[in-house]
C-alpha cells in the first residue's frame, strides 16, 4: 500500500463563490466539487491510501480571497477533512502585499501563496518586476513556499526568481504545465521536437537550483494516452530532479478534462515502480511532508 499526500487539490463551491475563470469552461469543471467527490474517487484497493492533502487556492474572484483564506484554514482545521496544508493566493506586484502576506502567514494552516501567471490577465515577464522578487524573498523570511505556476515557455522567468530569492523555495505547478500531447507524440515535428527540447533544457536547469521542487502533475492529454505516453514527460521532470525534490499532485478536479483521479494515480504508481523504494516513497508522500511541514494524521 503506497502512502500518499497529494500537493495539489482544489475544491470549489459555486453556491458560494465566485471564480471567473469558469465563465469559459464546461460542464466537466464547471460544477461545485467537495472534499467528499475527491475522498469518494479514491480506490485504496489499487494499492494506494491518501494520508493527506494540500489545499491549493482556486484564482477565485480577488475580493473573494480573504473568505478563500479563512475557508482553506478551517478545513486544514477539520479533523474529518483530507488538507493538512494550504496555500493561498495573492498578487505580488500589488501595492500592500507585505501587511496581506504577513498577516495570512501567522496563520498555522498556510504554508505558501500561489499567483496564477499563466492566465492571460499576467503580462509575460509579471514574476520579474523588482516589486514581485521583493515579495517572494518576503515569503521565505516567512516561511512560507512561493507556487511558481508559469506558461510553459516563460520557464527561464522562474529559473531568475529561483536565483533572485535562494532562500525561498520555489515550488514548480505542474512541470512548467507541459504539454502532454506533444510530450507524448511518436513522430513529432520540427516544431514539436523543437517545444520538447526546450522544455528539457528548462527542467534542467530548474532541477539544478537547490530551492526549487517539482510536483509531478499536470498532464491533461487531449488526445488518446497511455502510461507510456505520459511517462515522456514524467520520466523528464524524475531525471531532472533528484529524488527529494519532485512531489506527487494531482491538480484534482482539473485533471477531469483527460482523465479521473483513480486513473492519474494508478498512472503513477505504474510510471514508478521501478524506483529505488526509498525514493519513491519520498516522491509519493516524504517530500511533500518537508515541504509543507506537514505531520501526520
Amino acid at each position: 500500500m503506497m502512502n500518499i499526500i497529494d500537493t495539489h487539490v482544489h475544491v470549489w463551491d459555486l453556491d458560494n463563490y465566485r471564480l471567473p475563470w469558469l465563465d469559459g469552461e464546461g460542464p466537466t469543471l464547471k460544477r461545485s466539487y467537495s472534499v467528499e467527490d475527491y475522498k469518494s474517487l479514491c480506490d485504496e484497493s489499487h494499492g494506494y491510501h491518501v494520508e493527506q492533502a494540500v489545499y491549493i487556492e482556486v484564482d477565485m474572484a480577488h475580493d473573494e480571497r480573504p473568505r478563500e483564506n479563512e475557508l482553506a484554514c478551517q478545513m486544514v482545521d477539520d479533523p474529518n477533512g483530507i488538507y493538512g496544508a494550504a496555500c493561498i493566493s495573492g498578487n505580488l506586484d500589488e501595492p500592500g502585499f507585505d501587511e496581506y502576506i504577513t498577516k495570512w502567514a501567522a496563520r498555522p494552516q498556510i504554508r505558501g501563496l500561489r499567483q496564477v501567471l499563466h492566465v492571460p490577465s499576467a503580462a509575460p515577464g509579471t514574476c520579474l518586476g523588482e516589486d514581485f522578487l521583493a515579495n517572494v524573498r518576503r515569503m521565505g523570511e516567512l516561511g512560507l513556499v512561493f507556487e511558481g505556476c508559469v506558461r510553459c515557455p516563460e520557464l527561464g522567468d522562474l529559473v531568475t526568481v529561483a536565483k533572485e530569492c535562494p532562500d525561498t523555495t520555489i515550488v514548480l505547478n505542474h512541470m512548467g504545465i507541459v504539454d502532454a500531447d506533444i510530450m507524448g507524440a511518436a513522430n513529432p515535428t520540427e516544431d514539436e521536437r523543437a517545444y520538447q527540447e526546450t522544455w528539457k533544457r528548462n527542467m534542467a536547469e530548474l532541477g539544478q537550483l537547490d530551492n526549487v521542487v517539482c510536483k509531478v502533475s499536470g498532464l491533461n492529454p487531449m488526445k488518446p494516452w497511455s502510461t507510456d505516453t505520459l511517462a515522456c514527460a514524467v520520466d523528464v521532470a524524475l531525471d531532472a530532479f533528484d529524488a527529494d525534490k519532485v512531489m506527487f499532485a494531482s491538480n484534482f478536479p482539473v485533471l477531469h478534462v483527460a482523465m479521473t483521479l483513480d486513473q492519474w494515480i494508478c498512472a503513477m504508481l505504474e510510471m514508478t515502480e521501478s524506483m529505488d523504494a526509498a525514493d519513491r516513497e519520498a516522491l509519493f508522500a516524504e517530500n511533500a511532508r518537508r515541504v509543507y511541514r506537514m505531520g501526520t494524521r
